[in-house]
């Protein structure tokens, strides 16, 4: 098959791993590369997420890069990235280093993992290598895992108990520290602790390092697919199960999480109980709204390919049309069940090229009456409203208070946004 060449529609490896670093607020790291490193900090810190600390006005950033660049690579920069190391090991407030390059720098064949540990050798803070591999072909996504993946390899375990109950979710996708996040953590806790499960740690959650060494106290690990082999790793590691599950976006995906729970915890009753309170407390607030806003309509997503496979369920389930699914990630991210459920909608694209956009795509988004995707989708696409920003980047929404998306309530929260955006489309004739 023809390979084709281009800039695919899809976000960058580096981005991820900043969005995991944005998520670990005592987290800081050095990327072995020019100053774009640092200017990429910048698409997340007060555009995407009003409360990112990634960068601070006195210039004690979270992200540091070592001014390696096609000129001096080539010489002895192994000096400048210990002396980059020992400095961000002494700033006040570092709870864990993080070491990762530039593609340019990767494949020059610095031993890194060398320099690291000569930098810091008695490893007083905690220090991790960013895998190498994927910095080179990986996206967004493989880049918000690779951060947990060097978590979950190199963290310092010892002392791991498991206490009775407890579990550590790990693989959820905390794209930036405001309130549709804050409020998801909140669903997901409590759709836990429902059927007695004690969350002792979530990866990643806006807490900083020593809160996500309390996974040594979970009995099993609860994997989310953002953080898929961190969470085999951990499980591994610490001699404990290993539970997958799929993100709870929408009403049957809340349920089947639930009845997950209630299957492997031996928790089926009080799990198909807490399921009926909230069908019954979500239904009748959906009833006006179904026929008027989604039966019968027409809709695309952009964006995160494992909230496209929820988003198209979602909207099937309320009657509606899903004609078109902007997927921006490689299709390695999804289960081969997964990726042919996709591929049989005629307008799924993978990480298109621009031109790819002008055909069906295109034109059939133009002519729903709800476009819901992240920035990136809407400036490439040049689509007008009725339009829902959902995920990163989101530079015009943002959220002050818990407003989830996930779970039974998080559901009706995103379908009340949806149906607002849908119904405002209709009146206004756009």
């Amino acid at each position: 098959m023809t390979r084709r060449l281009g800039v695919r529609i899809n976000i960058p490896y580096l981005q991820g791993a900043y969005l995991a670093f944005n998520a670990i607020p005592d987290a800081y790291f050095l990327g072995d590369g020019p100053s774009c490193i640092f200017a990429k900090a910048e698409h997340i810190h007060g555009r995407h997420d009003l409360f990112s600390t990634l960068l601070s006005c006195d210039s004690a950033h979270r992200v540091q890069h070592t001014g390696v660049n096609v000129f001096n690579m080539a010489g002895d920069t192994e000096g400048q990235i210990a002396a980059a190391l020992r400095r961000l090991a002494a700033t006040p407030g570092c709870g864990a280093l993080f070491l990762g390059a530039m593609p340019m720098c990767a494949i020059a064949g610095t031993d890194y993992e060398r320099v690291l540990r000569e930098a810091l050798p008695r490893r007083s803070l905690p220090a991790f290598l960013m895998p190498r591999r994927s910095a080179i072909s990986g996206d967004w996504l493989d880049g918000y895992a690779g951060v947990l993946e060097a978590l979950a390899s190199g963290m310092d375990l010892s002392g791991a108990k498991p206490k009775r109950n407890s579990v550590a979710l790990v693989g959820y996708f905390m794209d930036r520290n405001e309130g549709e996040h804050w409020g998801n953590l909140r669903e997901l806790e409590r759709m836990l602790r429902a059927v007695g499960l004690d969350p002792v740690s979530i990866w990643l959650s806006g807490r900083p390092y020593e809160d996500l060494r309390q996974v040594r106290r979970a009995e099993a690990i609860l994997s989310l697919p953002h953080g898929g082999q961190a969470a085999r790793i951990l499980a591994r590691r610490l001699g404990v199960r290993l539970i997958e599950a799929a993100p709870p976006f929408g009403l049957q995906a809340s349920r089947r999480f639930m009845e997950l729970l209630g299957r492997e915890f031996g928790r089926e009753k009080r799990a198909q109980e807490f399921i009926s309170a909230e069908l019954d407390a979500v239904a009748p607030r959906l009833q006006w709204t179904v026929p008027h806003a989604f039966l019968g309509r027409r809709f695309a997503f952009a964006g995160d390919p494992h909230y496209a496979v929820c988003f198209a369920e979602l909207i099937e389930e309320l009657g509606g049309e899903v004609s078109g699914l902007l997927v921006m990630g490689g299709r390695h991210h999804l289960s081969p069940a997964q990726r042919q459920a996709l591929e049989a909608r005629p307008g799924t694209l993978f990480e298109p090229l621009p031109h790819e956009l002008a055909g069906p795509w295109s034109g059939g988004a133009a002519e729903c009456d709800l476009v819901v995707g992240n920035g990136l989708a809407f400036r490439e696409a040049r689509l007008g409203p009725p339009c829902l920003e959902f995920g990163f980047p989101s530079e015009f929404t943002h959220f002050l208070r818990d407003e989830p998306f996930l779970g039974f309530q998080g559901a009706l929260a995103f379908l009340s946004r949806a149906a607002n955006e849908v119904v405002k489309g209709m009146v206004l004739g756009r």
